[in-house]
This record gives structure tokens, sequence and C-alpha cells, in this order.
């Protein structure tokens, strides 16, 4: 059944045209079982159905179909082997490639500006030129949150991890004072500056301060002490600073963008290649229904990230806002691109869901859904993740401003966002038979 376009009020990359269905609903999802503490299987069976080893579908070893196993039963059938070729090579490989442009892109612009602070001359110009490419790489790696799997992901929770994605960005993760001080230290020359440093000293997050951030005062509290030697480095100096430090932590994302790319290209590692034979040569996942739940448990991003950490805690929805509003827990204050960011994670998800862009060639867990008979949830998701983007445009200033000026502005939004979710963590779980990561095993809000 061919799928309508998603419908999106701005203006994407060619590769990124996601799809649109119709009405929101949400199902409960109480009947979930969070004992396992190694995550909660979304039945009452710890495998994936009675029959099913390797993933979704009650007579079939790699996905839904009454007899595919393999996804050779016909044109109309979609194996979950499939459905992760899909993933890897019309959704990451094409993001990863696309973030490394726009990491060249970045690097280029931020030298430009470097050069003009250097020399004197006004940076005005420049300056305005490296934060537009920066907002350009941000939104990619946005899309880019919702997908840490295998290389990008982190060493201690991935199959796989090589914990790339904190290499280039590494929010919530983040300490503007270790910048001042690096900057204060001109640590940034040093040549294992990558290695002695951790991750929030550099990545897209430190590059934000650098680039957005710039003023007559650091950031560090006074136990620090940084006040004597941050005043002893003269206005024009700590530009030029700014200016070296932002070339040095655009090299580096580019560097890292790169390599990630690299890891997931066909050219290179083809980690795509490996997501999509589970069980098979040197594939890190043990059967289909791991590699599932890997991709799953990329995707939950949205529900413990995007949801709660960027909009629940700050708004105090979710504990860790101990006087709500918390606007300083909010993401990329500097910049204020803050609802950017919560769309690129929203468009991303879109992107994993369907397999793809384009819905001619893509394989997507909706593709499963369908021939499953489970059509509603698909379009309900898709719907109301939707539904969440276009919530994202209302806000034409910063959510920090947003939520400065009047506590109740993000309710909508995160009640938009809340809708997508609930619908990822109960009836679409619980339908494809994955794995709620243990982290989010025994969330009910």
């Amino acid at each position: 059944m061919p799928r309508p376009a998603l419908r999106l009020s701005r203006a994407l990359h060619p590769w990124l045209v996601p799809l649109s269905l119709a009405s929101v609903g949400a199902w409960g999802w109480a009947c979930q079982d969070p004992s396992d503490s190694n995550g909660s299987r979304s039945d009452d069976d710890d495998e994936s159905g009675d029959d099913d080893a390797d993933g979704p579908g009650p007579d079939d070893a790699d996905g839904p179909g009454p007899d595919d196993a393999d996804g050779s039963g016909g044109d109309s059938s979609v194996s979950s082997r499939e459905v992760l070729a899909s993933i890897g090579a019309r959704v990451i490989v094409p993001a990863t490639a696309e973030l490394t442009i726009q990491a060249g892109v970045l690097r280029s612009a931020v030298d430009g500006f470097a050069a003009d602070a250097t020399s004197g001359a006004a940076v005005d110009a420049s300056l305005s030129a490296a934060q537009s490419a920066w907002r350009d790489a941000m939104a990619q790696q946005q899309r880019l949150e919702v997908m840490q799997i295998g290389p990008a992901g982190s060493s201690l929770v991935a199959i796989g991890g090589e914990d790339l994605r904190d290499a280039i960005y590494s929010w919530p993760t983040t300490d503007t004072c270790s910048v001042d001080r690096a900057l204060v230290a001109e640590d940034y020359l040093a040549k294992d500056f990558f290695v002695t440093e951790l991750v929030w000293a550099y990545g897209l997050d430190a590059l934000e301060y650098l680039l957005f951030g710039i003023g007559d005062a650091h950031t560090c509290p006074s136990q620090v002490q940084l006040d004597g030697p941050w005043a002893a480095i003269s206005p024009d100096e700590r530009l030029r600073r700014r200016a070296a430090y932002a070339v040095v932590v655009a090299g580096g994302i580019a560097d890292r963008a790169a390599e990630l790319e690299t890891r997931w290209s066909n050219g290179g590692a083809d980690f795509g290649a490996l997501l999509a034979a589970p069980g098979e040569g040197d594939s890190p996942y043990a059967d289909v229904a791991q590699a599932l739940d890997e991709v799953y448990r990329a995707m939950f991003y949205v529900e413990k990230i995007s949801k709660d950490a960027k909009l629940g805690i700050p708004i105090g929805v979710i504990e860790g806002c101990a006087v709500p509003p918390c606007t300083d827990l909010m993401e990329l204050p500097n910049s204020g691109a803050a609802a950017s960011a919560l769309r690129g994670n929203l468009e991303g998800l879109a992107l994993m869901v369907t397999g793809g862009p384009d819905p001619a060639t893509a394989d997507g867990f909706d593709d499963l859904l369908i021939q499953m008979g489970e059509e509603q949830i698909a379009s309900d998701l898709l719907a109301a993740i939707d539904a969440a983007i276009v919530a994202t445009d209302a806000y034409e200033q910063s959510l920090q401003s947003e939520l400065a000026t009047d506590p109740a502005a993000l309710d909508e939004l995160y009640a938009a966002v809340k809708n997508a979710t609930d619908i990822l963590k109960g009836p679409f779980v619980m339908a494809l038979m994955l794995t709620i990561p243990a982290d989010g095993a025994g969330d009910n809000d």
C-alpha cells in the first residue's frame, strides 16, 4: 500500500523527504513487565514469539509474513532483515555522508572566521557564516542522534559501539567552564588535545559556545579561580584565541564525521552490511531479534532524551529540576537552536520508522506493521511524529526564552512529543515484540 508524503513545513536535504499519514492515537502500555533488569521484552514471553527466535512474526524466523523467512515470499512481503538493510543503506549511510559534507563546510567557515580574527579584520560576516554552517551541521547531527547504532553508539551500551557520537556531540554532557579554562591555558594547541581532554571540551556543543557565547565574562564558578587569568587577556586576544580554538574543534568534528561515514560506507567498514546480516560472518549481532532491538534502542532516544531530558526535566514534568522551570538545563542555550534540535530528532525518528525517504524503495517498521495487520499503529505513529515536528515550528524565539517568559510555554510541545513516544513505547513495541531498553523499562510517564 503506497504511503503518502509526510508534510513538513521546512525544506530538507533531498534524501530527507519524510512521510506523512493521518490521525494520531496512542495506546496505554501499562501491561509492560519491567521485571527483567536487562531490558523488558514487550510481550509476556522473554523471546520474540513462540516460534520466532530472530524477529517478529509467528512463523517467520526473520520477520512478519506467514511463510517468508528471508523476504523471498513475494513482492509484497518484507522481512526483518530487509528492514535492517534498508535502515543501514537508505537511512544511516546517507545521513553520515551528509554530516561529513556539512562538517567540511563548517570547518571552512570557521577557518574564515579565524583568519579575520587573527588579522584584526572585522569578523561580523565571517562569524555569521560560521554560525550558519554550525546550524546546518547541528541540524544533521540531531537527525543522527536517533541513529546511535554500532560505531556511533556508546561502547558501554551499544553492540559494536565506538563512542564516535560523543566525540562529535556530547550533550547533555557539557561544561562551558572547561572550554573557558582551555581557552585561557591555550590547551587546544596541544597535539594530544583530543586525547587528554574530555568530550565536553570539544565537539559541536563546545563549538556552539565558542561561536555564539562570545562575551566579556567566563562561565566558571568562583572556586575555579579563573577571574584573574581571564581578565589578564585582552578582549581582542580572547577573540583570537576563541577563533583559534574553534578551528581545532571544527577540524576534530570534521575528522570524526568522516570516520563515522567510513565505518558505515560500502567502501569502508560497511557496518550497514553487518547490521543487515545478523548471525552471519563478522556481524556483531547474534540474531535478527538482537539487531532489531539495537535499532529500537537507538530510536528510544526520542523518549529518554528528546522528551525527558530536553523538555520534561527543564519544565518540571520529569524529576531533575529543583525549582521549575530550569532553563539552564536546556539544550543549546547560546544558539537558541533547541527547537531545531528537537525537530531533527523527530525527522530522524520518522526515517528510522519508514526505513528511508522514498516509500517506493524503503523497507521499514511501518511495512512490517502493515503486513501484520497493524497498519493503524504505523499510521498513528507517523502522524504523531508529523504533528510533533509541526509543533516545533510554533517557537520563533529560543525555547529557553519562551520558558523563561512563560513556564507553561512548552507544555504543548512536550505533549506533542509525548504523543509520539507513547505509541513508540506502547503499541509499536508490543506489536513488533521488541525489547524496551533497560533504562526505559519502568518509565510510565
